[in-house]
């Protein structure tokens, strides 16, 4: 059963898969999140971290900012699927995913992935296919601001691939 907490915006925590989801505006406190992430699953054998931010230079430019938009309700939704087809692929222990919307600065991040497991290579691939997916798949919608002007960012080539595979 699904538990909507109206403490941030968009924020879904499923008790019994131990999943975790935000979509936020307010910057991420890694720090914070990581400590009680852990303290949460202290008896797991790994927990394994991705961390996505704001790269200064792009194709298009030096980025002096990007604006991401998302589909409210929709995206929060995907994300809770792929995270219970991830759990259970790879039976994870947890899953924590914060991902940010609206402008977001260099240097700034974006989104935070923590998964805890039994063993580090189920991790290491639950990751690896989170961040993919969240990147190809999710409803989010990335504007690079640029010294060059500003441009919607599409899904590269090599991002493509990775749906073929």
């Amino acid at each position: 059963m699904l538990k909507t907490l109206t403490k941030l915006p968009f924020f879904h925590q499923l008790q019994e898969d131990k999943i975790k989801i935000l979509i936020q505006k307010e910057k991420i406190d890694i720090s914070e999140e990581f400590k009680v992430f852990s303290t949460s699953n202290k008896f797991a054998g790994s927990i394994n971290v991705f961390l996505g931010k704001v790269r200064k230079k792009s194709k298009y430019g030096s980025v002096k900012y990007i604006e991401i938009e998302n589909y409210e309700g929709m995206t929060d939704y995907q994300i809770e699927k792929i995270s219970k087809k991830a759990k259970k692929i790879w039976n994870l222990e947890d899953i924590l995913i914060i991902h940010r919307y609206g402008k977001i600065n260099v240097g700034e991040e974006i989104v935070l992935i923590l998964v805890a497991s039994e063993h580090r290579k189920e991790g290491l691939e639950a990751i690896k296919y989170l961040i993919n997916w969240l990147k190809i798949k999710a409803t989010f919608w990335k504007k690079e601001i640029t010294s060059n002007g500003d441009y919607w960012v599409d899904q590269s080539p090599e991002d493509l691939q990775i749906l073929k595979s």
